[in-house]
């Protein structure tokens, strides 16, 4: 049984801000929201993602 995963892709984030790759990966790089590198590639915490667009980005 997989696991289901609590993190997001810069792709993924981008679409459901409504927002850029780039713009994504600038507030990801800068500790907007949680994010880390995992296998050369940003990944996001969803929980952080939803908090940051609840209450800064909107």
């Amino acid at each position: 049984m997989k696991k289901k995963s609590n993190k997001i892709t810069i792709p993924e984030a981008a679409e459901c801000l409504g927002v850029s790759k780039a713009t994504v990966t600038y507030w990801a790089r800068t500790g907007h929201f949680k994010a880390e590198r995992e296998n050369d590639k940003w990944v996001i915490d969803k929980k952080s993602l939803q908090e940051f667009k609840d209450s800064q980005f909107m």
